[in-house]
């Protein structure tokens, strides 16, 4: 795909870019069939061995609706959103935004998906909101360079009522020292404001790529579905940052656990108590 000089300057002014229906629909169909699998994998996987998959954010409401926020890593359950890492659609404006190659850094699908509050997830009450922050916050700690880009795309259509994703248009442009919050890293308050934040509304197998310091945040999901989103995030090349430090660790602690799940499974004593077709 080529990038417009548009296209271009709009992303070094923003900091975002959207682009509407990359994706078709049988393209956002395979996606949704695996963002299922990989829901039910990592959740039964939790039950079985009674304990929470470090993979597995959920979080419960004051309503006591148990609501999944996000599942990070992923691509090593998957083969198809693997493959969807090296689809050309988001390597080739990536590569013009940022100048180089894009090596892959980090991958997580934000689900904001309601579950059965049947389930003894030992979690305080909490939304499924994301603070308002940038991913560099994050990233620095691990060594990474302020120049990764991500793509965020859309495997359910972002609407007023799911919890779109919310920017802060430019704020990419200076990093802001975050505070920790309890449920992650925040901007100070003050440094943006909440009228400013322009929601992304936009149709399933839509890409919207960023910088990593651009400030962003989510309202809620009020909706009974999900609001699934599959995020990559890639680094220029001529970093040499290496592969998998940031996420490599939890791949290796959370794999033992769901080979044991599916052991016990196959063998007939434990029975998948999640099935995303009945969380209602």
């Amino acid at each position: 795909m080529t990038v417009s000089r548009a296209m271009l300057e709009a992303f070094q002014r923003d900091g975002y870019l959207v682009m509407p229906s990359v994706f078709d629909s049988d393209e956002v169909r395979r996606m949704g069939e695996e963002a299922d699998f990989i829901l039910e994998l990592v959740i039964n996987s939790s039950l079985c061995n009674d304990r929470q998959s470090g993979r597995l954010d959920i979080r419960q409401t004051a309503s006591r609706q148990m609501i999944v926020r996000k599942i990070q890593p992923i691509i090593d359950l998957s083969l198809v959103l693997a493959e969807f890492s090296n689809d050309a659609r988001l390597l080739g404006p990536m590569e013009q935004f940022m100048g180089d190659t894009p090596v892959l850094m980090e991958e997580k699908l934000n689900y904001k998906q309601p579950v059965s509050d049947g389930y003894d997830f030992r979690v305080p009450p909490d939304d499924d909101r994301f603070p308002i922050h940038n991913d560099w916050a994050y990233y620095k700690m691990n060594g990474y360079p302020s120049s990764i880009i991500s793509s965020a795309l859309t495997i359910d259509e972002s609407h007023h009522d799911n919890g779109p994703i919310q920017v802060f248009p430019g704020s990419h442009r200076q990093h802001v020292e975050h505070d920790r919050v309890r449920n992650g890293l925040e901007v100070p308050e003050g440094t943006v404001y909440p009228d400013d934040a322009v929601p992304i509304h936009a149709p399933a197998g839509s890409v919207m790529f960023f910088h990593s310091q651009l400030i962003h945040t989510s309202t809620p999901n009020t909706s009974n579905g999900s609001r699934r989103v599959m995020i990559y995030s890639h680094y220029p090349a001529a970093s040499d940052m290496g592969i998998d430090v940031r996420n490599g660790p939890i791949r290796l602690r959370e794999s033992p656990w769901e080979w044991e799940y599916r052991r016990q499974r196959d063998a007939g004593r434990y029975v998948d108590a999640f099935r995303v077709d009945a969380t209602g």
